[in-house]
């Protein structure tokens, strides 16, 4: 009878320590539950629209401010609050990561590509820390600010039948950026783009353009474009 109870606790320690490291294995094996450091995640108002970068949860990574790194961890960002919400599998939980403890963060699309977001201090119009999402990286970098503002429509019913006049609409800004210089605002556009040059470099860069076959017509084409030209030593005017 004394074996059978031994047997008995053995398997239940077993089965609750198997539980907790199935839950806990999007962690790697550094991780500690002090690390994360946030608050519950409250729901935003319903409008029309979509207040996150992605309608999934995504396998992403979080750089925190001492360096350290967490990875396979299920991540949302907030174009709308410009927040980093992760998924507590254990208690089933979402958690606004405070972002004073981050560096950065990235995660996986579904098309396998990733995306690098870093935290920067932003010196313009509303100062203070921002998520900017690397679009392109070397002596200047080109950034992105994925915000999501709400804005003024007609007025229609949501789900529950309430009267609004209210939806989440893309905001997004993009700059040019450089430690020493600062952030240089950009539109993705050729003539923006070609406006932020002299006039005597406006030419050469149109040429090497037409000669790499570089039409802009989107984010894609814009950040070709952009490191086609660093590459040959363009100078951006500030």
């Amino acid at each position: 009878m004394r074996i059978r109870t031994q047997n008995i606790i053995f398997l239940f320690v077993l089965a609750f320590t198997s539980c907790f490291s199935g839950s806990a294995q999007e962690l790697n094996k550094n991780w500690s539950a002090e690390k994360i450091r946030g608050t519950r995640q409250l729901p935003y108002a319903s409008y029309n629209g979509f207040p996150f970068l992605t309608d999934t949860w995504v396998r992403g990574t979080l750089v925190f401010a001492d360096g350290e790194i967490s990875d396979t961890l299920y991540l949302r960002y907030s174009s709308y609050k410009d927040e980093l919400v992760y998924f507590n599998k254990t208690i089933s939980v979402q958690i606004t990561i405070d972002k004073a403890s981050l560096k950065g963060f990235s995660f996986i699309e579904k098309d396998g590509s990733v995306r690098v977001f870093r935290k920067q201090y932003y010196d313009g119009f509303w100062k203070g820390d921002r998520y900017f999402e690397v679009l392109a990286e070397g002596k200047t970098n080109l950034l992105a600010y994925r915000k999501v503002s709400l804005a003024s429509t007609f007025a229609y019913k949501d789900e529950s039948g309430i009267m609004k006049n209210q939806e989440y609409a893309l905001d997004y800004y993009f700059y040019f950026y450089s430690p020493g210089k600062g952030y240089l605002p950009v539109k993705i556009n050729r003539t923006s783009l070609l406006s932020k040059f002299d006039k005597s470099s406006q030419r050469p860069i149109k040429k090497l353009l037409r000669k790499d076959r570089i039409h802009i017509v989107g984010e894609d084409t814009f950040v070709q474009a952009w490191k086609a030209i660093e590459k040959e030593g363009f100078q951006l005017v500030y």
